[in-house]
């Protein structure tokens, strides 16, 4: 007979071991998760209208990866991930045939410029000997009613020549332009979509860096601000990543509405968004104050076809440029910057 001894014993190793791998699968799925972030936020941005028509399978995904889920749920999720990363790679190369083949476009219409406008250059000179040779004729003709005749007939055809070349080079002009100004188009929307959140619609990482080092170059004093949502984990875990999704929305939103004409709003990755603001760190400290009283509200969201009320309140890092720093730097200060308000936060919360 087993003594109680053992069999406490026995069910003490069990609950651990129950315990150990209730951990160990959570940090499984914390890891899975964070990949899956990972993707959106340094991948997916690459190629934003690839991404736009992967994030409704992409929603899906992520929705997976929970502890509730059904094992064969997850046991599907690495193919779906599989297949939603082939689409986008496929949909991304095509994207990049299209940019390629647009940019050859337009040197195809520079070239067949150039040649038309040679074309016609060896027909008007054509056409301008000819009105040469026959001015040569005519300085060997004795009657001056014949000299005039000629000459009436020449000047016509002169001007009519001159008329046509008008003609043809202001409509292959307006032809080039039209087509040129197409291309401008093109490529300022893929420029256009290269710098924007396909999220937030707000600029991207990429933009963000890409102002700031232009700041750099001139040496113009600026500073930046970085929120980060605080405890916005739990709102991903409560209702799930496309709810998740909606918040951030919203608070792009109005976040963009608290800056000004020429301040740069982005969102740097996740929940985190950067401001940069063209003034001294003064001005910059009072300005973050306002819009963070701004943004501490609630946010009105739909979840499951049912509008839920959420409190959002983001904690803010403002750092001033110092002359000689490099970008990367200047974002770590306002990161650290940032934690510290957030755990000035935390220990307020926990000590209520």
């Amino acid at each position: 007979m087993i003594s109680l001894k053992d069999a406490i014993t026995d069910s003490v190793l069990k609950a651990r071991t129950l315990e150990q791998a209730r951990r160990f699968s959570g940090k499984c799925l914390e890891l899975g998760r964070g990949s899956l972030r990972a993707v959106e936020e340094h991948v997916f941005p690459l190629f934003p209208e690839a991404a736009r028509k992967a994030q409704e399978d992409w929603l899906q995904v992520c929705a997976c990866i929970r502890e509730e889920a059904p094992e064969d749920v997850l046991d599907s999720t690495p193919r779906m991930v599989a297949r939603i990363l082939q689409n986008y790679a496929l949909e991304s190369r095509r994207i990049q045939r299209e940019e390629l083949e647009s940019v050859k476009s337009i040197l195809g219409v520079m070239a067949e410029a150039v040649g038309a406008t040679r074309l016609r250059t060896n027909t008007y000179r054509e056409s301008m000997a000819g009105v040469s040779e026959s001015l040569g004729r005519m300085a060997g003709t004795e009657s001056l009613e014949e000299l005039r005749r000629q000459l009436t007939k020449e000047a016509v055809q002169v001007r009519l020549s001159v008329a046509k070349i008008v003609r043809e080079s202001e409509a292959s002009v307006r032809a080039m332009e039209s087509e040129l100004a197409h291309f401008r188009t093109k490529l300022a929307e893929a420029e256009d979509a290269a710098s924007t959140d396909p999220l937030t619609g707000l600029a991207n990482r990429r933009e963000l860096e890409r102002q700031m080092e232009m700041r750099i170059q001139r040496m113009t004093p600026f500073c930046v601000l970085l929120f980060d949502l605080d405890d916005f984990k739990s709102i991903n875990d409560r209702f799930g990543h496309e709810c998740g999704d909606q918040a951030l929305r919203v608070f792009a939103g109005v976040l963009k509405e608290q800056v000004r004409p020429g301040d740069v709003v982005a969102r740097w990755g996740g929940d985190e968004f950067f401001i940069i603001f063209d003034c001294a760190m003064n001005n910059a400290l009072r300005r973050s104050q306002q819009i963070s009283m701004q943004l501490a509200r609630r946010y009105q969201l739909d979840w499951n076809g049912k509008p839920i009320s959420i409190a959002l309140q983001a904690s803010s890092g403002v750092v001033e440029y110092c002359c000689g720093e490099t970008a990367s730097a200047l974002f770590r200060r306002a990161d650290e910057a940032m934690y510290v308000v957030k755990g000035k936060r935390t220990a307020a919360r926990e000590t209520r």
